[in-house]
């Protein structure tokens, strides 16, 4: 039989070379999201008193993307029942829009996030603290910058298991949206290139939201923050109440409003608290002690004294001002603000939107 044509083996040779890269590849690709997942969980378990895992990795590479399926991390040495941090899917991917301007920048989409700062009976079994380790961390996974950020069924959680009643207060069905974390401003503009907003749930059916503008690579902390809690049933906060007040409240409301700005190393805002229609629990209850019986008198004559009587609310503006490490709060203010309240004209329950970071001095030189 004569051999076949010299273009023939040529042609099956490419082929053969064309099927043998075709098979590498999708050998890489089928067994690339178990070596990423090996070496995401090997990495994350290097880090200083803390433990995670990773249960799943899908790689998307026709997007740039891959998701990183039920994170797990935990606090060496902490809570045992309450991870540190998890999420049921965090998506790392390219940012298209970004590439036409010739930007390599990433988009960060988080769902079902839950972070638990626990109070403890000692330091070494807390976590009240997030870590800056976690940072680099974030680099190590993917080594590309986040320039914007989506929260979608978030959830942060604070328990005092050292507080009497246990402190449980939350905010759930959050959703946050972060924008131009890594962009520098335009030149001699005044415009801060990353910009916040956040709403969820506050326990009590009450609503949370708020929005910060900011500088996130300026050298000293520069930004302008708005955020307000409306429509709290203050009942719903009476562990918290009692374990830090001594109080019990029957019925009320709660709402709050603030406004923080930061420029050079120093910062000013303000904390506007209201407590409406409040009612204190019974006197008589067998679980209060003589002190905090004694003490819910003395709340319940003070808001009755000094509430708004048209509005029946409590309210106060608590100013301060300060360096970062040095600040100070404007005690004889907040005094004669509460007293303009329920005397003279109810302060107004919404934000003041007067607080800006361009009004701010800079802080003087230390030597």
């Amino acid at each position: 039989m004569a051999p076949p044509p010299r273009g023939a083996r040529r042609w099956s040779k490419a082929l053969g070379i064309g099927i043998g890269v075709a098979a590498v590849f999708v050998g890489v690709r089928l067994a690339l999201p178990a070596i990423l997942r090996s070496q995401i969980n090997r990495r994350l378990d290097r880090v200083p008193g803390y433990g995670g895992q990773v249960a799943e990795v899908h790689v998307a590479l026709w997007r740039g993307a891959y998701a990183l399926r039920e994170l797990r991390i935990v606090k060496r040495e902490g809570s045992k029942t309450d991870p540190y941090f998890s999420a049921a899917n965090i998506d790392f991917s390219l940012a298209w829009r970004e590439l036409i301007h010739g930007k390599i920048v990433s988009d960060i989409v988080i769902d079902d996030a839950r972070i638990n700062f626990v109070k403890a009976a000692t330091p070494a079994s807390s976590q009240l603290e997030v870590d800056r380790t976690w940072q680099q961390v974030i680099r190590d996974i993917f080594p590309i910058d986040i320039t914007h950020l989506v929260i979608n069924r978030g959830r942060i959680h604070y328990l005092d298991r050292t507080a009497d009643p246990v402190v449980d207060i939350y905010v759930e069905n959050l959703h946050a949206v972060a924008a131009g974390l890594r962009n520098r401003p335009a030149a001699n503009t005044a415009q801060f290139p990353a910009h916040l907003e956040l709403t969820g749930d506050s326990i009590g059916d009450g609503k949370v939201s708020l929005w910060a503008d900011a500088d996130p690579l300026a050298a000293k902390p520069h930004f302008e923050f708005h955020g307000q809690i409306e429509n709290v049933f203050l009942p719903a906060l009476n562990p918290f109440l009692k374990a830090y007040g001594g109080v019990q409240i029957n019925a009320g409301t709660f709402k709050l409003y603030a406004e923080m700005a930061a420029r050079g190393g120093r910062f000013e805002g303000y904390v506007k608290p209201f407590f409406g229609h409040v009612k204190f629990g019974d006197i008589t209850e067998p679980n209060l002690n003589v002190m905090q019986k004694a003490w819910q008198i003395v709340a319940s004559g003070l808001v009755l004294v000094l509430k708004n009587k048209s509005e029946n609310e409590l309210a106060t503006r608590i100013p301060f001002s300060g360096e970062f490490g040095n600040s100070k709060v404007g005690v004889w203010k907040t005094i004669t603000s509460m007293l303009h309240n329920g005397f003279v004209k109810a302060l107004p329950a919404a934000l003041e939107h007067n607080v800006k970071a361009a009004a701010i001095p800079a802080a003087p030189a230390h030597p």
